[in-house]
Protein backbone atom coordinates (compact mmCIF):
# COMPACT_ATOMS: atom_id res chain seq x y z
CA UNK A 1 0.00 0.00 0.00
CA UNK A 2 2.29 2.34 0.62
CA UNK A 3 4.31 2.18 -2.84
CA UNK A 4 0.76 3.07 -4.14
CA UNK A 5 0.73 5.90 -1.61
CA UNK A 6 4.03 7.18 -2.95
CA UNK A 7 3.40 6.48 -6.69
CA UNK A 8 -0.35 7.58 -7.57
CA UNK A 9 0.57 10.46 -9.44
CA UNK A 10 2.81 8.68 -11.35
CA UNK A 11 -0.29 5.86 -11.75
CA UNK A 12 -2.46 8.58 -12.56
CA UNK A 13 0.02 10.01 -15.53
CA UNK A 14 0.15 6.89 -17.38
CA UNK A 15 -3.76 6.75 -17.16
CA UNK A 16 -4.70 9.80 -18.38
CA UNK A 17 -1.93 9.04 -21.53
CA UNK A 18 -3.57 6.08 -21.87
CA UNK A 19 -7.50 7.19 -22.16
CA UNK A 20 -5.53 10.28 -24.42
CA UNK A 21 -4.35 7.57 -26.85
CA UNK A 22 -7.52 5.83 -26.76
CA UNK A 23 -9.92 8.22 -26.77
CA UNK A 24 -11.57 7.46 -30.02
CA UNK A 25 -12.81 4.14 -28.62
CA UNK A 26 -13.65 5.09 -25.19
CA UNK A 27 -17.05 6.43 -24.21
CA UNK A 28 -16.84 10.44 -24.04
CA UNK A 29 -18.23 11.13 -21.19
CA UNK A 30 -15.21 8.90 -19.51
CA UNK A 31 -12.59 10.56 -21.07
CA UNK A 32 -14.41 13.72 -20.24
CA UNK A 33 -14.50 12.84 -16.58
CA UNK A 34 -10.61 11.80 -16.49
CA UNK A 35 -9.44 14.93 -18.45
CA UNK A 36 -11.58 17.33 -16.32
CA UNK A 37 -10.11 15.29 -13.05
CA UNK A 38 -6.55 15.90 -14.45
CA UNK A 39 -7.27 19.59 -15.15
CA UNK A 40 -8.65 20.10 -11.76
CA UNK A 41 -5.84 18.43 -10.17
CA UNK A 42 -3.38 20.24 -12.00
CA UNK A 43 -5.14 23.82 -11.75
CA UNK A 44 -4.86 22.98 -7.46
CA UNK A 45 -1.53 22.35 -7.29
CA UNK A 46 -0.91 25.42 -9.52
CA UNK A 47 -2.55 27.39 -7.27
CA UNK A 48 -1.24 25.65 -4.00
CA UNK A 49 2.21 26.46 -5.14
CA UNK A 50 1.12 30.07 -6.47
CA UNK A 51 0.12 30.99 -3.12
CA UNK A 52 2.97 29.37 -1.40
CA UNK A 53 5.43 31.38 -3.08
CA UNK A 54 4.94 34.71 -2.60
CA UNK A 55 3.67 33.66 1.11
CA UNK A 56 -0.14 34.93 2.27
CA UNK A 57 -1.44 37.54 0.17
CA UNK A 58 -2.28 40.51 2.11
CA UNK A 59 -4.94 43.19 1.44
CA UNK A 60 -4.26 45.96 3.76
CA UNK A 61 -2.19 48.82 2.16
CA UNK A 62 1.80 49.25 1.93
CA UNK A 63 3.77 51.99 2.20
CA UNK A 64 7.72 51.95 2.54
CA UNK A 65 9.49 54.78 4.52
CA UNK A 66 13.20 54.86 4.96
CA UNK A 67 13.88 51.27 3.49
CA UNK A 68 10.40 49.87 6.24
CA UNK A 69 7.31 48.07 5.05
CA UNK A 70 4.33 49.48 6.91
CA UNK A 71 0.97 48.02 6.80
CA UNK A 72 -1.05 50.65 7.07
CA UNK A 73 -5.23 50.99 7.64
CA UNK A 74 -7.10 47.73 8.12
CA UNK A 75 -7.10 44.60 6.07
CA UNK A 76 -9.52 44.88 3.01
CA UNK A 77 -12.12 42.79 3.27
CA UNK A 78 -12.28 39.65 -0.03
CA UNK A 79 -9.50 37.37 -0.85
CA UNK A 80 -6.13 39.03 -2.63
CA UNK A 81 -4.53 37.03 -5.55
CA UNK A 82 -1.10 35.88 -4.68
CA UNK A 83 1.87 38.65 -6.13
CA UNK A 84 1.70 38.17 -10.11
CA UNK A 85 5.60 38.20 -10.08
CA UNK A 86 5.61 34.49 -8.15
CA UNK A 87 3.42 32.95 -10.50
CA UNK A 88 6.43 31.34 -12.82
CA UNK A 89 6.70 28.24 -10.77
CA UNK A 90 3.05 27.70 -10.76
CA UNK A 91 2.56 27.71 -14.58
CA UNK A 92 4.36 24.23 -14.64
CA UNK A 93 0.90 23.40 -13.14
CA UNK A 94 -1.29 26.25 -14.76
CA UNK A 95 -0.88 25.81 -18.58
CA UNK A 96 -1.45 22.29 -19.07
CA UNK A 97 -4.37 22.30 -16.59
CA UNK A 98 -5.79 25.16 -18.81
CA UNK A 99 -5.10 23.27 -21.70
CA UNK A 100 -6.70 19.99 -20.10
CA UNK A 101 -9.71 22.47 -19.26
CA UNK A 102 -10.03 23.41 -22.75
CA UNK A 103 -9.90 19.59 -24.46
CA UNK A 104 -12.47 18.63 -21.74
CA UNK A 105 -14.62 21.71 -23.18
CA UNK A 106 -13.95 20.91 -26.62
CA UNK A 107 -15.13 17.11 -26.47
CA UNK A 108 -18.34 18.14 -24.63
CA UNK A 109 -19.04 20.75 -27.03
CA UNK A 110 -17.69 18.36 -30.02
CA UNK A 111 -20.55 15.63 -28.64
CA UNK A 112 -23.44 18.04 -28.53
CA UNK A 113 -22.61 19.03 -31.60
CA UNK A 114 -21.79 22.81 -31.08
Amino acid sequence: MNLLHKYWRWLALIVLVIVLTNSHTLPWPLVTLIVGAAAVYLLREGWIVWRRAGGPPTRSKVTYWRGQRIEVGPPRAGPALPDIRSIGPALIYLIPGIILVLVAVAIVLREFGL
